[in-house]
């Protein structure tokens, strides 16, 4: 029998304990989830979905962390059939969550949506049926849970699973950080702690640390496959300095595309760059249309659905344009302009060759456009005079007090209060479950301080994150190697397929065979040892983020090896 995602490369290696045939539950019964898939989804679980569905099934909460392409539904499916009870599963865009209920409901397995997008009739029609025990899986976005109505249906159910997709959302070291995922863990406390079972493609080692700790999860199993997409070729293409930033990205990003094949999907820094460039491609007898949050709701799905009926060559889009995007036959991944973190740039260029056939993912480097990551980083950062607001409306309100209240009480945008309540909430000073509420005495007076300081440490790790991009897009080392490393993957260079190890440049002589290995700077404290050869070692420091040094500081004593 064909297996789930067969056409998908193979998975390098797997990291966790060994795959578990069968498991017995409490009444004795065997809960085989390999026998559940075949049975009940019609395909057989591949290895590394073996190994988290039994991991989940036998109480253990479990963070997977699986590339793009690799059937991370097939988990939770198999998992929550062979549980029985309610699965509820947290997936942050509409469209992902009407694909997976009508890949459910196909199967004949009853599944329903929760979201902003129901009717009256049809939301109280699946609140009834989710009561009346009808339905098994339930998907929904996080904002959801804050609903009385929502967490009421629920709550009358026995969840047995609690499934959280794309989970990088819940880390502030992500690029996409969601606040409404801070509440899940007061919900899953709420259900009374079902198994938890977190889904991502792209989580560097800080980010995996952020999943288990923000969900609370107890003594997790930590799944994580190889990162490596040995289809992908992987370039970086420099522009001409003796011209405008804008056009010389331009220029150099459709010669890329008169080089690589299509379907294309190519990212730009702003919604400006995507219209102006997709307008430019279309003179090159592309068809091509631009995607950004700038367009109406029904024109972003107009040109998603062009794109996916094969009516669009290219798609040139902003960060916009990404999560849910299930197009297998994606040929080339252009970045137009150095994105803000490898975290990103891997997510997006794992958007081609899903098919496992031969794929490109080209940046076109401009180190003039370094500076949009660093504006939008600086943007994201906290002010002093807007902490102090929303701090001192919290220290003043008695009683529970909504973010739309605290934001019009303190003149400060909802963005900017969610991030204060958020940071107060990771520094165990309030508790946000949809509202917030100080709890018991109070914040204290240093409230303030503790928060604009954690905002000093994010915003270093942030500039460390930009400045490792910018070196990938340097580095004359192999790129594959390079990417990996970032995610704590070592990867013996070289690929021989990326453009570095094309030309005849002797690599250097890697001196580093395990993952995971500790490390002590004198000035940054603790961090983990990320790759390392005869010129250069890359750690992960908890207080700085990402660093490159030169082997010198193994000599000098400024770097130890525990």
């Amino acid at each position: 029998m064909a297996s789930a995602d067969d056409t998908r490369p193979p998975c390098r290696a797997v990291r966790g304990q060994a795959s578990v045939k069968s498991l017995t539950n409490p009444g004795g019964s065997v809960l085989d989830v390999d026998a559940v898939a075949r049975a009940r989804l019609g395909f057989a679980l591949r290895p590394p979905q073996h190994e988290a569905a039994t991991s989940v099934v036998s109480g253990r909460d479990t963070l997977a962390v699986l590339p793009t392409g690799s059937g991370k539904s097939a988990i939770y499916q198999a998992a929550g059939l062979a549980l029985e009870g309610l699965t509820v599963v947290v997936s942050p865009l509409i469209a992902l969550q009407r694909d997976q209920v009508r890949s459910l409901t196909d199967r004949q397995i009853p599944a329903t949506v929760l979201n902003s997008t129901l009717h009256h009739a049809e939301r109280a029609a699946a609140l009834a049926a989710i009561r009346d025990g009808a339905i098994s899986f339930v998907l929904l976005g996080p904002e959801q849970l804050a609903n009385p109505e929502s967490l009421a249906a629920i709550t009358s159910r026995k969840v047995t699973l609690f499934v959280v997709d794309e989970a990088h959302l819940i880390s502030q070291w992500g690029h996409d950080f969601r606040p409404d995922y801070l509440r899940l863990a007061d919900v899953i406390d709420a259900l009374g702690r079902p198994p938890v079972l977190a889904l991502t493609a792209t989580a560097a080692p800080p980010v995996q640390s952020d999943i288990t700790r923000r969900l609370r999860m107890t003594t997790p199993q930590v799944l994580v496959t190889g990162f490596d997409r040995p289809n992908l070729r992987l370039s970086v293409r420099r522009t001409r300095r003796d011209v405008p930033e804008d056009q010389a990205l331009d220029d150099r990003t459709v010669d890329v595309m008169l080089a690589h094949e299509t379907p294309a999907l190519v990212y730009t820094l702003t919604r400006a760059r995507a219209t102006a460039l997709a307008e430019r491609l279309n003179l090159d007898s592309y068809r091509a249309e631009a995607y950004h949050a700038g367009l109406s709701a029904a024109e972003r799905t107009r040109v998603q659905d062009a794109f996916f009926a094969g009516e669009l060559d290219v798609v040139v889009a902003t960060s916009a344009f990404g999560m849910g995007i299930d197009k297998p036959d994606v040929r080339t991944v252009v970045h137009a302009g150095m994105p803000g973190s490898l975290d990103e740039y891997y997510q997006e260029i794992g958007r081609a060759g899903r098919d496992g056939r031969p794929a490109a993912a080209v940046l076109v480097y401009d180190e003039r456009s370094i500076r949009i990551p660093r504006l939008l980083a600086a943007r994201s950062q906290l002010h002093p005079e807007t902490v102090d607001a929303v701090i001192d409306h919290l220290v003043d309100a008695r009683g529970r007090v909504g973010v739309a209240e605290v934001a019009k009480s303190a003149g400060v945008g909802r963005g900017q209060v969610e991030r204060v309540i958020a940071e107060l909430t990771d520094l165990g000073l309030l508790t946000a479950d949809g509202e917030v509420r100080p709890g018991g005495a109070g914040l204290p007076a240093d409230a303030a301080a503790e928060v604009l300081a954690e905002g000093d440490r994010r915003k270093t790790i942030l500039a460390s994150q930009i400045d490792t991009a910018r070196h990938y897009a340097e580095t004359t080392r192999c790129r594959r190697a390079e990417l990996l490393a970032y995610f704590g993957e070592h990867y013996p260079p070289p690929c021989g397929s990326c453009d570095n190890d094309a030309h005849p440049v002797a690599h250097p002589r890697s001196t580093f065979d395990r993952e995971g290995v500790k490390v002590h700077h004198k000035l940054w404290g603790p961090g983990v040892l990320l790759s390392r050869d005869d010129h250069e070692l890359t750690a992960l420091f908890d207080a700085v983020g990402y660093r490159h040094l030169t082997p010198a500081v193994l000599t000098n004593g400024l770097l130890t090896i525990d």
